[in-house]
């Protein structure tokens, strides 16, 4: 039997429907309870894996590649309805677009995805995001910065920077990625597959190719945590694709 991640999972595992959801970076799948939760009460098997570098799992490579890599298991065991990556893990998702299966209908939701980092961005993020592993801030300090959170949140957002393995984990995670660059992979969107962008800031709506396999929904008034902040909005746009599927179009 080959090796499986460590995961979260919602659901049933005897369901009809099946959901991956990928979190971003120093992240865990603990930040798509309130995604998850509703899933499963419509009747999907969801499945949230831990990816290299979070969650206590270690490792030295960590190019996106090898974090997609790492994630076949899970697309080896079975087939998904629908793929949904947040932030670094929407373009994780990018990656594993040519793995998935073209024998069905598949829904893929970018969730404010991380397609493009100039290396200037990546070189000032490399002293900015390290220290929020570094130094974690309260559940009540997140609260207070994010009023529309629950605690749930919160303690989700908390409990994936403390897991995440070291501050270097993420500055290697930046500096092994410096050709961040991942919004050209959407032009090969397979025929089976519909790709959703739910985006909170115009900058990233620039990032995301023109496709007739692509919509993008912008969500103004949300921060880069639409998962906390409209958790609704990820669960419409997957129950929307089951409804739709028949009419995915073709090329």
């Amino acid at each position: 039997m080959s090796y499986v991640p460590s995961a979260t999972r919602w659901g049933l595992s005897s369901a009809n429907r099946r959901a991956l959801l990928i979190h971003g970076l120093d992240c865990s799948p603990h930040t798509w309870e309130r995604v998850a939760q509703p899933l499963a009460q419509a009747g999907y098997f969801v499945v949230a894996p831990t990816l290299l570098g979070h969650g206590f799992r270690t490792g030295t490579d960590f190019r996106l590649t090898t974090l997609a890599e790492d994630l076949q298991p899970f697309l080896a065991e079975t087939d998904y309805d629908v793929v949904i990556g947040h932030s670094m893990g929407a373009a994780i998702t990018t990656i594993l677009l040519s793995s998935l299966p073209r024998s069905r209908p598949i829904s893929v939701i970018l969730v404010d995805p991380s397609l493009e980092f100039t290396p200037e961005f990546i070189e000032e993020k490399k002293v900015e995001w390290p220290n929020t592993v570094a130094n974690v801030k309260s559940v009540e300090a997140y609260m207070a910065e994010y009023p529309t959170w629950t605690r749930a949140d919160a303690i989700t957002r908390v409990f994936g920077l403390q897991a995440c393995t070291s501050p270097d984990v993420v500055r290697e995670i930046l500096g092994q990625n410096s050709s961040w660059s991942f919004g050209h992979l959407l032009l090969d969107v397979p025929n089976n597959v519909v790709v959703t962008a739910l985006v909170s800031t115009p900058e990233v709506l620039d990032h995301i190719p023109s496709h007739p396999r692509i919509r993008t929904v912008f969500l103004p008034g949300l921060s880069h945590w639409i998962q906390h902040e409209a958790p609704e909005k990820i669960v419409d746009t997957v129950l929307e694709s089951a409804t739709d599927a028949p009419n995915m179009p073709s090329s």
